[in-house]
């Protein structure tokens, strides 16, 4: 979609806020929002409109402090922090791309007396590469019980390297009803991402150079594709009990006390990832299967899942207070992947191995086909939490799998966190811990492209986990620490040739995340240092990612809240992986270390009170021009944009 119509359909949205927003106030804004967890675990949410670090907010920066992309702001990208990584769907090939995904665990369901509504616009400026993030949210309830939303977002950014333009676009339309006894909500989602593949600086490159940065060599121009596409639908029926609840002297009002919970979840979703080359690239990769004039590779992953639960609710039980969750959970998964059009004797089948396709090209057509298989797996499980209660809460979950492809897969984790005072504040303490068996994706075992095919029989992976968290806020100092530990047996990783391999035998990933945030009346400094370790050249970490942020801040004529600061990112120097453009795999290389280099960006933020409007300007990278040293690089060959100047504005509607 061009940005043009895309300002079209936000200009709509915007004017229905308007509409939303114009009628006379008659009730406070009282506005309840929650997100679900697993499908069928509901988990209170904030509503964010604060302004204070919102010119830092972007994909990139939300992931994590640091991370491996191509220095664009829509990129493959992978955090140099282990455990900030995330995986939000079963397709291997998506993973690359999850924080710009948009899936269920990311919709945000409200409960509002008024409508709420949220436009906001950024943009880097750029002659001829330039950037563009815009985003509408809106949502507001029909009736006290039934709530509407939707949400937009699109992302544009040309970069400033030659083939590494990059777009995006998704958004929602979500409702949920809320009853004495029945309550349902439901969404839909849909993601459209597009980035062009350079597949690195070519070796003429010089970035100490004359040459700009869209002069520089590149290897390659090829394009990468990622569809994802979902909607799920959670709906619950409580049986209650009434309790009489003292008001006054003389009143008393009706509680009604869930006893027993049934619920059922479906969710469907299906995810698309391409790659092309208009023509095949033989030189830079070492085979080529297929196609000998372009390339056309697909994989795509369609998921039905239900759930279905029975809880026994912890608030109606006054003597053992905790909640209790049986469920079942049933996964049918298709799984889409390139096939070789191939001449007589052979057809168009899977079956056809590596050895196949290398002994005889003449067998091979000019295109390719797509070919399918389903698998249907089978969980039961049970959970036991307690939520209520103003010191100590937990919650234990375990399940298994017991029919289908991931047979044997299970998992067993556990959370537990208190809270007591400590002089004049509060100590917050959390531990959580699991053990997980998991099945390896299934294009990990079987995989076709035009230049990377593989069939392996990868061994279950056991991981086991244990960490927690202590954190301590006071008025001043608001210090947090996070530590981590977790033994990986029979790892997979994508080697330097670009293959998957199992490492047979265990490693370990040894991590402390700590956070001080220092304040005053007026001067305020974010840090956070995280120190990790990993046993095994198959999972290269920085051992030290730093993030600090000076500011100052205050109130100006009591109307215009202002921030203005500077802060810094930095990794220590390692054998950052590389990426796989055909594959969208971040592989192993042993050649060259990247890290070692500050970045620093420096701000001014604004919010203006009374119409609840934010403004900021936000300079990028503005080191680069007095460093001696241009190592600037996230991963080998593919350096950061250079010093880029942003601009944008966020405005909230509620009345």
């Amino acid at each position: 979609m061009s940005l043009r119509k895309y300002i079209g359909i936000l200009g709509c949205c915007f004017v229905l806020t308007i509409v939303a927003n114009a009628k006379e106030k008659a009730v406070p804004t009282v506005m309840h929002s929650w997100r679900l967890v697993d499908g069928f675990i509901t988990d209170s949410a904030s509503v964010d409109t604060s302004y204070i670090n919102y010119p830092m907010h972007d994909a990139v920066n939300d992931y994590s402090i640091a991370n491996t992309y191509n220095g664009n702001l829509v990129s493959p990208i992978e955090s140099k922090i282990y455990f900030k990584r995330q995986e939000k769907t079963d397709l291997l090939f998506a993973r690359a791309y999850q924080p710009y995904l948009l899936t269920s665990q990311d919709i945000q369901f409200y409960n509002s007396t008024t409508p709420y509504s949220r436009v906001a616009y950024k943009k880097g400026f750029k002659t001829y590469r330039e950037e563009n993030d815009l985003d509408f949210m809106f949502t507001g309830n029909v009736t006290p019980r039934f709530n509407l939303g939707i949400t937009l977002n699109y992302l544009n950014a040309v970069g400033h390297y030659e083939s590494q333009a990059g777009k995006r676009f998704n958004g929602s339309a979500f409702a949920s009803y809320t009853g004495t006894h029945y309550s349902c909500q439901g969404a839909v989602m849909f993601n459209s991402l597009s980035n062009f593949e350079n597949g690195g600086l070519a070796s003429g490159a010089n970035l100490s150079g004359n040459l700009e940065p869209e002069d520089q060599p590149v290897n390659i121009n090829a394009m990468s594709g990622l569809r994802h596409i979902s909607g799920f639908f959670n709906q619950r029926y409580s049986i209650c009990v009434e309790r009489e609840r003292k008001v006054s002297d003389d009143s008393v009002a009706i509680d009604y006390i869930p006893v027993t919970t049934f619920l059922h979840t479906v969710e469907v979703n299906q995810t698309t990832k391409r790659y092309i080359e208009e023509s095949a690239l033989q030189d830079f990769y070492a085979n080529t299967y297929f196609n000998r004039q372009h390339t056309r590779d697909t994989a795509d992953i369609l998921n039905i899942r239900n759930t279905l639960s029975v809880t026994f609710e912890e608030e109606f039980n006054k003597w053992l207070r905790f909640g209790a969750t049986v469920y079942a959970v049933n996964e049918c998964q298709r799984y889409g992947y390139t096939v070789p059009a191939v001449k007589a004797p052979f057809v168009g089948d899977y079956n056809l191995s590596v050895a196949d396709l290398s002994s005889d090209p003449l067998r091979l057509q000019t295109d390719t086909n797509m070919s399918h298989c389903w698998f249907n797996n089978t969980w039961i499980g049970g959970s036991l939490y307690k939520k209520r209660g103003k010191y100590v809460h937990y919650a234990f979950l375990g399940d298994v799998c017991l029919a289908g492809y991931k047979l044997g897969e299970f998992r067993v984790q556990g959370n537990v966190d208190g809270s007591f005072r400590l002089g004049k504040d509060t100590m917050r303490i959390e531990a959580d811990a699991y053990i997980r068996n998991q099945q390896p994706s299934w294009f990990l075992q079987h995989y076709r492209s035009n230049h990377f095919c593989w069939d392996n029989d990868f061994q279950k992976v056991y991981r086991m986990y244990i960490g927690g968290r202590v954190a301590y806020p006071t008025k001043y100092v608001q210090p947090a620490v996070n530590f981590g530990f977790e033994d990986v047996m029979r790892y997979i990783w994508f080697d330097e040739t670009g293959l998957p391999v199992q490492h047979q035998g265990h490693i370990q990933i040894l991590s402390a995340d700590v956070a001080l945030n220092l304040r005053t009346k007026y001067v305020a400094m974010d840090n956070n240092v995280v120190w990790q370790m990993s046993s095994s050249v198959a999972l290269p970490l920085p051992a030290v990612c730093l993030y600090h942020n000076l500011y100052y801040y205050g109130c100006w004529f009591r109307a215009l809240d202002v921030q203005m600061g500077v802060d810094m990112r930095y990794n220590t120097a390692y054998y950052a992986p590389l990426l796989n453009p055909a594959t969208g795999q971040f592989m192993t290389q042993s050649k060259t270390k990247v890290g070692n280099y500050p970045v620093l960006n420096v701000y001014a933020n604004f919010y203006v009170r009374s119409i609840r409007l934010k403004l900021f300007a936000h300079f990028t990278h503005f080191n680069q021009y007095f460093m001696k040293e241009k190592n600037y690089y996230t991963m080998p060959g593919y350096p950061l944009n250079p010093p880029v100047f942003r601009a944008g504005l966020a405005w909230h509607f509620y009345r």
